[in-house]
């Protein structure tokens, strides 16, 4: 005896629940017909240009070529505070108040790199480019100098993390390409109220003096022979539109506007770092409040020198 299928199968015509699955979709058809199409406007979300629906983020149109581009939010890959290289952040595009228009914003820099050096599209370096580096800064300073203020290793990467980073809120220590200062924090307490000792100020004298005894030009002429490879290590980080040539005149003109603090520098302590009491001073680039921690002498010595660097740089025409 043959066991029966489940469901049984009907003895003729249509299935029951195929006709009442066609009367459904009629009905409806004809309720959509009758609305003129509104039956669906609050499931759909309206994604005209301006506007966003409940669940939906809000969508934007793209700029036409000839269009100056306005500032945006772009996802990016570069090195955050906590020093991760990998891992999407966002970030604002810089250049985002250039006023040139369209392909000539993305291909032309403000800043081109001295002696007509192009950019072109630099091949991925190999693995081992610490050597001819290390060649080229050993002829500015001794070995034994370099690394007694610099994170030798990895080089080209360190500095464009913190040349890139300068502008913005904190340069990541893991990446920097200076070494840190050796010594403590000098603190002057008076009950509750701390400020920064002026005795601080001494422990940046080297580094100071170390980067006088380098002959800009020699210094400049080491960057450009390096240039692709400085342009490589930018837009890995998640730039492939722009030119680090422009990043780097920025930290320099970023650090050239740092306030010029002579009175006291009183400091609050929320937990273990110590910050700045004044708001307008805690919310300083991190270029320039290293010209406010190393104290007013030497920020003008070292402004001294920025300005020397920046007209190699960008002479004038």
């Amino acid at each position: 005896m043959n066991r029966p299928t489940y469901p049984p199968k009907a003895s003729s015509g249509p299935p029951w629940w195929l006709i009442l699955g066609a009367v459904i979709v009629l009905v409806a058809a004809f309720s959509v017909w009758q609305s003129g199409g509104r039956l669906f406007d609050r499931f759909v979300p309206d994604l005209s240009p301006g506007k966003s629906g409940d669940s939906a983020a809000a969508t934007s149109t793209q700029a036409p070529p000839d269009s100056a581009p306005e500032p945006r939010e772009r996802q990016t890959d570069r090195v955050d505070a906590a020093g991760t290289i990998s891992g999407t952040v966002a970030a604002t595009d810089e250049g985002a108040n250039d006023t040139r228009t369209g392909a000539e914003a993305d291909t032309r820099p403000r800043y081109p790199v001295p002696g007509g050096v192009t950019e072109g599209s630099p091949a991925e370096p190999g693995e081992n480019t610490d050597a001819p580096i290390l060649a080229a800064l050993t002829g500015l300073q001794p070995r034994m100098v370099l690394a007694r203020f610099l994170n030798l290793q990895d080089f080209v990467r360190r500095f464009v993390v913190t040349v890139d980073n300068l502008p913005r809120e904190i340069v990541p220590s893991q990446w920097s390409a200076v070494r840190r200062t050796p010594g403590q924090l000098g603190v002057r307490a008076n009950g509750d109220r701390f400020t920064l000792s002026p005795e601080n100020f001494s422990r940046y004298d080297p580094v100071v003096g170390f980067l006088e005894s380098i002959d800009p030009r020699k210094a400049v002429a080491a960057y450009v022979a390096f240039y692709p490879l400085l342009q490589y290590e930018y837009r890995a980080m998640g730039f492939p539109k722009l030119h680090f040539s422009d990043r780097v005149v920025d930290a320099i003109d970023d650090m050239l506007s740092a306030p010029e603090v002579t009175e006291p520098i009183e400091l609050v302590q929320p937990k273990v770092l110590y910050k700045y009491a004044d708001p307008t001073l805690e919310k300083l680039s991190a270029g320039r409040k290293i010209m406010v921690r190393i104290g007013p002498e030497n920020a003008a010595r070292l402004k001294a020198l920025l300005r020397r660097w920046r007209a190699v740089l960008v002479p004038k025409r």
